[in-house]
């Protein structure tokens, strides 16, 4: 794998974190396991990086991985008490895969909805919820006052709601 494509591959392990752990919390309903199965699913996902056909499935690959340490978590947690039929998992893997599938929709709508805003709101919106400044630091780097920040970041994200309420489709809530 060379280096633009380890980089490409870290890049969706990175986008793709917070999904795989809540399939895996799905599956487990332990927090604490489902950290620690989270960790061993990337060292696998690492390890079989060369394996990983770039511009295929990756959510499909890394899920199924996730599964299967999910399995073999369940392996050594089988004297616990409180451990899921496999008929129990079979059907959270099912509602988690709709759940997933709803999220696209979701996610679709937003994308959809951000491309329509003004490029000021959008700018916002990124530098407020994607690169995670706070209110200050986009008043400091736009030499503008908070107050009028907040006030601007208000009217996108009111702009972002009405869009994504009026798409039609799927229900977004």
């Amino acid at each position: 794998m060379d280096i633009d494509q380890t980089e490409e591959f870290i890049e969706l392990m990175t986008s793709f974190q917070g999904r795989l752990y809540a399939f895996i919390l799905s599956l487990t309903g332990d927090p604490n396991g489902a950290n620690d199965i989270l960790q061993e699913t990337n060292i696998i996902l690492w390890k079989k990086s060369g394996e990983f056909e770039m511009g295929s499935n990756f959510k499909a690959w890394s899920f199924r991985i996730a599964n299967f340490q999910v399995m073999a978590h369940r392996q050594r947690k089988m004297r616990d008490r409180l451990v899921f039929d496999d008929d129990m998992i079979e059907e959270i893997i099912a509602e988690s895969t709709e759940a997933d599938e709803l999220y696209n929709i979701k996610q679709g709508k937003i994308d959809s909805c951000m491309s329509q805003l003004p490029d000021r709101q959008r700018d916002l919106i990124k530098m407020r919820y994607t690169i995670g400044k706070s209110v200050n630091q986009m008043a400091e780097d736009l030499k503008s006052t908070a107050n009028s920040i907040a006030q601007a970041l208000f009217r996108a994200r009111n702009n972002l709601t009405q869009c994504v309420k009026t798409l039609k489709g799927q229900p977004y809530e």
